[in-house]
């Protein structure tokens, strides 16, 4: 899937993927995972509430947004232009905020252009529309990069998964066993899963009768 795809999905304003509000699986089990203060990595993040959510519970956050649209729809209230600032380097536009000693950083860009040293110390990882968006072959590269990017993390993951029969995606469906394979690195925990077709109408008129939400909790030391 080419990124020209995501570009048009946000000039045309398609934005099926966007949620309204907080992801609940976040706000259930952001405790759990998240218990020290460093910054959390929210990788492919769009414009999503749930990096308000991570701000609010005075975490600092780093993320990666491919289109620039996305990222100046985040950036609109009010109180944050008083204090964006933007970079630019060969790779990327960087959009930051800084308030009560938490900061906000996103990366304008492809995620594969990333380096460890763009995600400031970065422990916690939030993929809640990440891996789902991407097509199989791909989903390998970007775990690859991830635990290098991030060599010590504790990651809350929200995936998708149904009948690729019926459906194809974005968003992908991702089962259990390949988030296993995807993350042997890693100690894997499921917390939750649950069909939520009746919550997703556009999906349930496609023919599905299950479209199960699952969230894990993933941590790996590389450092060691």
């Amino acid at each position: 899937m080419e990124n020209s795809f995501w570009h048009e999905k946000w000039k045309k304003n398609q934005l099926g993927f966007h949620l309204d509000d907080v992801h609940p699986l976040l706000k259930k089990y952001f405790n759990k995972i998240f218990s020290t203060t460093d910054p959390i990595f929210v990788p492919l993040c769009g414009k999503t509430l749930d990096m308000r959510y991570l701000l609010s519970q005075n975490r600092s956050i780093v993320g990666c947004e491919l289109s620039e649209i996305a990222v100046k729809d985040f950036y609109t209230p009010e109180n944050e232009k008083k204090t964006l600032q933007l970079d630019k380097n060969d790779k990327f536009s960087i959009y930051s905020s800084a308030e009560n000693n938490l900061t906000s950083k996103i990366i304008v860009g492809d995620y594969f252009d990333l380096a460890t040293s763009d995600l400031n110390s970065c422990t916690g990882i939030y993929d809640r529309a990440s891996l789902i968006a991407l097509p199989k072959d791909v989903r390998i590269k970007y775990v690859e990069l991830l635990k290098h990017l991030v060599p010590k993390a504790k990651m809350l993951l929200i995936t998708l998964d149904y009948d690729q029969n019926i459906m194809t995606g974005p968003p992908f469906s991702v089962n259990k066993n390949e988030v296993e394979s995807l993350f042997s690195f890693a100690n894997i925990e499921l917390l939750k899963r649950s069909n939520i077709i009746e919550e997703e109408p556009q999906f349930k008129s496609k023919g599905l009768t299950e479209f199960n939400q699952s969230a894990y909790y993933i941590e790996w030391d590389l450092t060691r």
